[in-house]
């Protein structure tokens, strides 16, 4: 083996008759750092390194570690190195090479912020909200940092579990959406503004009645005041409104008297001088008038959720003229003017009963046999107020024509037809398919019965006639139902008139006053 000498650094190696012997040259590689050794023997032969490590540079006494974190760990030597560098690769994770699932491959690997690592769960891995059912923990949430869409394709969407906060007053805020399905938060005026063009006339009247109780709130009408005159003596009237609707709540109603222009309050009726009905035709108050001004007055009727103003009035007069209808006389006429004893008139009351003698009894038979007149009830351009009853009595199916009732010309003959101006009838059923008789009032049916009700074996209708001027009111009430006609007539004398058509075996119609002044 060669003892070579001394190191020689050039930057090109001399030529090989100037080169000295047992050195080695160091030539400078081009542009780079690093030197090529050239060893010149002895012999001035030129040997140069072999490419690669060799056996004996891999010696563990030929290298010293001088690495500080290594001799720290108690490294100093290639094979503790080697030793130690053999261990850690023993634990470094394969690469996988093929599919696997989490039943088969349950764990994966973790890192800490220092490098450490550990084996975690895939039970977790890849769960999302959309795919999992997941817990939230501290400090969880979801913050937007653009537009953000929830499609749910039409499948049932859910919030689930959600604390009851109806009696909280902080919670009065509501989630809304407009027409593109964007979320916002409202006060609930403008969903509130637009329900009622969402429902129904139905639904409105439904929603109305619950929001008042249950009680109705549907429209209120009033188609007769009784007495429609007062006078002003200092003394309680009781005032009978009939109508429609007028079932108000007990806790949330008023009565109030108006002027004649609907607006201006006059008096307000306390709660305790008025009576309801549930049935809704009825209500009843009584005031005392004696401190009102002569005059035309309205009622007002508030039922808790709206204002209603009648539009027929009270008079309030200085004195009222009371009637004595038990003055009033009568005049019959009989069918070919036989003799019926059983049919006349006396004061406020005229009665008609049937008797065979005068014309024989028949089912189908439209002939007035009977017809009453009573003197005149007031003189040309007076007004008045007349109530009375009707009372019928047969049996089924025995007429199927008409009877007539109301006032007729005081100037006009009596005669066996139909002579009112007032246009009531009550013509007679066969078969009761809707009872024994049918009322009409100016052709309109009034109280229609159940099919095969047998109603109408002994019944009463009760009408109401004012005369005002040239207009007559007429309310004509049956069976529970009102109904209500305003006629013009000539503002002359009136007298009460009946006149009742053959039927078909015994029948009483019966007529009694039981109301009538002037004003």
């Amino acid at each position: 083996m060669s003892n070579i000498g001394k190191i020689i650094r050039v930057n090109a190696l001399p030529p090989e008759g100037e080169r000295e012997k047992n050195v080695i040259y160091q030539v400078a590689a081009l542009g780079a750092a690093t030197y090529k050794d050239y060893a010149i023997d002895e012999s001035g032969d030129m040997k140069t390194p072999t490419i690669g490590l060799q056996q004996e540079d891999l010696q563990d006494n030929l290298i010293n570690i001088s690495d500080p974190d290594l001799l720290t760990a108690g490294i100093t030597t290639q094979k503790e190195y080697n030793s130690h560098t053999i261990e850690k690769l023993g634990n470094k994770v394969d690469q996988p090479s093929k599919d696997g699932n989490v039943q088969d491959y349950p764990k994966i690997l973790g890192m800490d912020d220092n490098g450490n690592t550990a084996k975690l769960p895939t039970g977790d891995l890849g769960k999302n909200i959309a795919n999992s059912s997941l817990t939230s923990a501290a400090g969880a949430g979801l913050t937007l940092g653009s537009n953000w869409t929830l499609n749910t394709s039409g499948l049932p969407y859910s919030i689930t579990g959600l604390s009851d906060v109806s009696n909280d007053a902080l919670f009065n805020t509501f989630l809304s959406q407009n027409a593109a399905g964007r979320i916002g938060k409202t006060n609930g005026k403008q969903p509130f503004l637009s329900l009622p063009s969402t429902l129904s006339e139905a639904e409105k009247t439904a929603w109305k009645t619950a929001m008042n109780g249950g009680w109705t709130t549907a429209t209120m009408s009033v188609a007769i005041i009784t007495p429609p005159v007062v006078d002003k003596q200092d003394k309680n009237y009781w005032i009978s409104l009939r109508g429609a609707n007028l079932n108000m709540p007990p806790t949330s109603f008023s009565v109030e008297i108006m002027a004649n222009d609907g607006t201006t309050i006059i008096a307000t009726v306390p709660n305790s001088q008025v009576q309801l009905y549930t049935n809704g035709l009825d209500l009843t108050f009584y005031y005392n008038y004696k401190n009102l001004p002569t005059g035309q007055y309205k009622i007002r009727l508030w039922n808790g959720s709206a204002y209603y103003v009648t539009s027929l009035t009270i008079s309030v007069v200085e004195n009222l003229q009371i009637v004595d209808f038990s003055a009033l006389t009568w005049s019959k006429k009989i069918y070919n003017d036989a003799q019926n004893a059983d049919t006349f008139g006396n004061g406020g009351s005229a009665i008609y009963q049937s008797n065979a003698n005068v014309k024989t009894y028949s089912t189908d038979d439209p002939t007035i046999v009977g017809a009453l007149k009573s003197s005149k009830i007031n003189n040309a351009g007076e007004n008045f107020y007349l109530e009375f009853s009707v009372n019928f009595q047969h049996a089924a199916n025995l007429t199927s024509k008409t009877q007539y009732i109301g006032l007729m010309n005081t100037a006009s003959n009596i005669d066996l037809l139909d002579q009112t101006v007032t246009r009531i009838k009550a013509v007679g059923i066969i078969g009761s398919s809707t009872g024994y008789r049918t009322y009409y009032l100016n052709n309109a049916v009034v109280g229609s019965a159940p099919a095969n009700s047998g109603s109408g074996a002994n019944e009463t209708m009760n009408v109401v006639i004012i005369k005002n001027g040239s207009s007559i009111t007429v309310a004509v009430t049956v069976r529970g139902t009102t109904s209500l006609s305003v006629i013009s007539v000539p503002d002359i004398e009136y007298s009460l008139n009946m006149a009742v058509n053959n039927m078909g075996g015994p029948a009483t119609t019966s007529l009694n006053i039981t109301n009538l002044y002037k004003f």
